[in-house]
């Protein structure tokens, strides 16, 4: 019949019955009809009662209804293998679909840059589809490679004595900030397509002007490769990007550079780099006549504490980090009038990392806090240590071509992922920065052998996510593939699991409070749960396949190491986070946050104040607060812009 979904089951869901059809539609329908259903009576429900009986009191009720019904319709993908919005990667898309981008395919990894976790003899390297944003660039930012190769235009320019004649210089240079977008979807869900739900970031980010182009990657699922594929597809893109479009040549030592005329104009880069030029989150503040809402921070430490249901805390919160970064309160609005400064002030975003206060746009209140707070050496270290990647060798200059990794949610592992890959094989130049919105860091605790799995995320009332044990636990063994369970330690997979960061940063200054790693039985799983099932009879059945033996040691385990000898996160690009006070992953952020700040790594956390996941992404939410996350964005990036 033509209700039924004729996407085949995959193969980690062919022992669930409500995968197959047509138990899989009848599933699905009712869970849809009985949450649409429900949605009077929440809306009832919550328009009678005080606010502080809402989930967060600052919730209107289109809030509450968008996070409850996300949650419930998000079961029938852990129950009935459905998936949102995806692509086949191997397929390119009807050209007739496309109206903000242009699709282009990658070539995968060559030989000599098929090194470290990319080079996997399970796991082919395949080529690998771009979404391009914009879909016409302008004649200004066109890539290298776009229209004669890197040598034509290099001669061309020695051999050209009108060097005056600027539209022609304009015309041939690289763009000055490209990303590398990379989706989320908890590598099971969505597509680089425009047309997918997660493609708000990228246009957003190219409407606003910040990018001259991002590149969407179309990297393989779990349904279709298992670990290191996605690493393996944003690496080609990476590696292609860097050499065929930017020119980077291979040196002697085996290593690729960047040429160095791989800069912009500087006459162009005068007219296209205004200072005072607005983004487009402020022109509408100031339209408004009010800027953005804060981002705040939580004020309360049992904020920061996940709680059970039964309201006893189900573990301890992390310790203060090493490093003395304080939350500063900031104001990003450029207006001049006193009165309306007051007025605007009075709510302000709310950042913490070492590289809270941004460089642009302090207002007087915070330099008074840091004159009185004796903190003014600690604000934005810029950590100098060996590198594998000579930096000497890295193409100087203000306006530079510059590249920044920008991931959401599953995404953001992929982009930590990705600049781990870079810095520990140290073949190409490192990226610029990475963009990090509610990234996912820590998928260990999804399976019944890690201990952390055992203590439940915080926030379970105000997101979306689930913590059903069942589903997860299998995604997470199909994602692993052929690697033993183990593996899930990689720092390429959970950098910011408490093991890892445990094993590389030992048991003092912020990591006494982690739990103890206790002796694991073969296949147990000994946690409770609020929602779902609970006899993990998928787990049994894992086990059953693979065998689990003793628990390694924390200085076992042969996958919690560097192979590059270095820390955990030194060398990485500095990093701006997002991240909601209310959602599920603010435990394993923090801890990501204060991993990065102890290995010197330049780290702003930008808060969203009783905001869920991923909250860029959503169709609708409070347009305040998203307004105040895309002002620090804009701020942050024009920061890397102006960074020599």
């Amino acid at each position: 019949m033509g209700m039924y979904d004729k996407t085949p089951v995959y193969e980690h869901f062919e022992d669930h019955f409500w995968a197959h059809e047509p138990w899989k539609t009848l599933y699905v329908l009712q869970r849809v009809l009985v949450t649409m259903l429900l949605v009077p009576g929440w809306v009832l429900y919550y328009g009678i009662m005080p606010r502080r009986y809402r989930p967060r009191p600052s919730w209107s009720i289109k809030q509450i209804i968008i996070v409850k019904f996300m949650k419930r319709v998000s079961r029938v993908v852990e129950v009935a293998g459905v998936t949102w919005g995806t692509h086949d990667p191997t397929v390119a898309p009807d050209p007739k679909s496309l109206k903000e981008t242009r699709f282009e395919w990658v070539p995968e990894l060559t030989g000599d840059l098929r090194t470290g976790i990319v080079d996997d003899p399970h796991v082919e390297c395949k080529p690998v589809g771009t979404y391009i944003w914009p879909k016409e660039p302008k004649a200004s930012t066109r890539m290298r490679g776009n229209t004669k190769s890197v040598r034509e235009k290099q001669s061309t320019a020695q051999a050209r004595p009108d060097a005056a004649d600027l539209e022609n210089d304009a015309a041939d240079a690289p763009p000055r900030l490209v990303g590398i977008y990379l989706h989320g979807g908890g590598y099971c869900h969505y597509s680089a397509h425009e047309s997918s739900g997660t493609s708000r970031v990228p246009r957003r980010l190219v409407e606003d002007g910040l990018f001259q182009e991002i590149h969407s990657v179309e990297y393989r699922l779990l349904q279709h490769a298992p670990v290191p594929a996605a690493i393996q597809d944003a690496a080609a893109v990476y590696a292609n990007l860097v050499i065929n479009e930017l020119g980077a040549k291979k040196g002697p030592d085996g290593r690729y550079y960047l040429p160095e005329t791989n800069c912009v104009p500087h006459s162009e880069a005068q007219v296209v780099n205004l200072p005072e030029s607005l983004t487009r989150a402020e022109a509408r503040a100031q339209k408004l006549g009010e800027r953005p809402d804060p981002v705040p921070l939580p004020t309360h430490q049992e904020e920061m504490t996940s709680t059970s249901p039964g309201g006893m805390a189900s573990g301890p919160p992390l310790a203060k980090t090493a490093s003395k970064s304080k939350r500063h309160s900031l104001s990003l609005s450029r207006t001049k009038s006193p009165e309306k400064r007051h007025s605007i002030d009075s709510v302000q975003p709310m950042f913490s990392g070492n590289d809270a206060i941004p460089t642009i746009h302090i207002d007087a209140a915070s330099e008074d806090h840091l004159a009185s707070s004796g903190d003014s050496t600690t604000l934005a270290p810029r950590s100098t240590p060996g590198t594998p990647y000579p930096e000497d060798r890295l193409p100087r200059g203000r306006h530079r071509t510059k590249i920044i990794l920008i991931g959401d949610s599953s995404g953001g592992n992929l982009a930590l992922a990705l600049a781990r890959w870079v810095r520990d094989e140290g073949l190409l130049p490192p990226p610029d920065g990475m963009l990090l919105l509610s990234p996912s860091c820590d998928p260990s605790h999804t399976l019944p052998q890690v201990p952390a799995s055992r203590r439940p995320r915080p926030h379970e009332n105000t997101d979306y996510l689930l913590d059903t044990p069942e589903p997860r636990a299998l995604l997470q063994r199909t994602f692993l593939g052929h690697h033993p369970p183990e593996f899930v330690y990689s720092p390429y997979i959970s950098p910011s699991s408490e093991w890892v960061l445990s094993v590389f940063h030992g048991t003092e200054a912020g990591m006494e409070d982690l739990e103890t790693i206790p002796a694991i039985r073969n296949g147990e799983d000994t946690r409770t749960y609020t929602e779902g099932p609970g006899d993990c009879a998928a787990c049994d059945h894992l086990a059953a396949q693979r065998p689990i033996g003793p628990a390694r040691t924390m200085s076992s385990n042969p996958y919690i190491a560097d192979p590059s000898g270095q820390g955990l996160f030194t060398n990485f690009p500095r990093a701006l986070i997002t991240v909601g006070d209310a959602e599920r992953l603010e435990r394993e952020v923090l801890a990501l946050e204060r991993g990065m700040e102890r290995d010197g790594v330049r780290v702003r956390m930008v808060w969203a104040k009783d905001g869920c996941h991923d909250l860029l992404i959503l169709a609708s939410w409070d347009e305040k607060v998203r307004e105040g996350i895309w002002v620090a964005i804009h701020e942050w990036v024009r920061e890397i812009e102006n960074d020599p």
